[in-house]
């Protein structure tokens, strides 16, 4: 295999990649990141076994071919070469990287790309349009009280369903605060089972994801789909029973006031200095 390409283009792409790699794979295969390199593309895999992430960059002066290569190695590599072209080789059980301009080489050992576990797939007919900034907005209004306790595991994601009428929901609950959106979205979306979603995969969307087009999206009975730019991403579901939200929300309050929101913020800074960090709450007087 080799290949040539932009140095930012490919390092952008396996940074994103390292995300996706758990740590504690590090001994593993699935430590390593998957090139595939034909047709002037370069394809790129990376997968923790719960959360996929696939996706293709532009290169030159191909000759075919596959690998995997040590991510957090090439990404350290690939980070203190200059902003210009590069070159990749393999060789001989290796990988040879040089800047095109400089007289500086890198190599790392490679595994076959025959190795790699194969990403899972789903049926085109299956992913339904989402406007990507609702999307993300919703996701940023619920991922900050996901429960951390692994011993409620079915509260360690957001949960997300479709309404009868047709609305898309996502709550999230640490056992103290729950976060809730409910967003109506031009069209109709297609029909899915509620799901919970866990952190992780939500996290990186939301850093990558812009806030223009749509992010496309597939559920199955165990996994979820989501394509948007160059990328398709998935991730095993959290299987469990969330709790009732429905419950938890009341239907009518006693007490209510509206506040200028930047007003709000700047108060709770203020009086946040004196907040015990064991009880952190803050009082309201109305």
């Amino acid at each position: 295999m080799k290949f040539t390409c932009d140095k930012t283009s490919l390092f952008r792409e396996i940074a994103f990649a390292q995300e996706v790699i758990a740590s504690k794979n590090a001994l593993s295969i699935m430590s390593n990141v998957y090139l595939e390199a034909s047709d002037s593309r370069l394809l790129i895999r990376a997968t923790d076994v719960k959360v996929s992430f696939e996706t293709s960059i532009p290169v030159g002066d191909v000759v075919p071919g596959s690998l995997t290569v040590f991510c957090d190695k090439l990404t350290g590599i690939l980070s203190s070469l200059p902003d210009s072209d590069i070159s990749v080789e393999q060789d001989e059980g290796r990988v040879v990287l040089k800047p095109l301009a400089r007289k500086v080489r890198f190599q790392l050992k490679t595994l076959s790309g025959e190795k790699f576990p194969e990403l899972p797939r789903v049926e085109p007919e299956l992913f339904f349009d989402i406007p990507a900034r609702e999307f993300k907005r919703m996701i940023t209004q619920t991922i900050f009280s996901v429960s951390t306790d692994e011993t409620r595991y079915f509260m360690n994601g957001v949960f997300m369903e479709k309404t009868p009428e047709g609305s898309l929901v996502m709550v999230s609950t640490d056992g103290r605060r729950l976060a809730y959106v409910k967003h109506d979205f031009e069209g109709s979306i297609a029909d899915f089972r509620p799901v919970i979603i866990p952190t992780k995969v939500l996290g990186i969307i939301n850093k990558r994801l812009s806030d223009e087009g749509m992010i496309s999206v597939a559920i199955t009975d165990k996994s979820i789909f989501f394509r948007f730019n160059s990328y398709q991403i998935s991730s095993v579901l959290i299987e469990g029973q969330f709790p009732n939200y429905q419950k938890v929300i009341p239907q009518s309050q006693q007490f209510s006031f509206l506040v200028k929101k930047s007003d709000l913020i700047e108060a709770l800074k203020r009086v946040s200095i004196f907040v015990e960090q064991k009880s952190n709450r803050t009082f309201f007087g109305l």
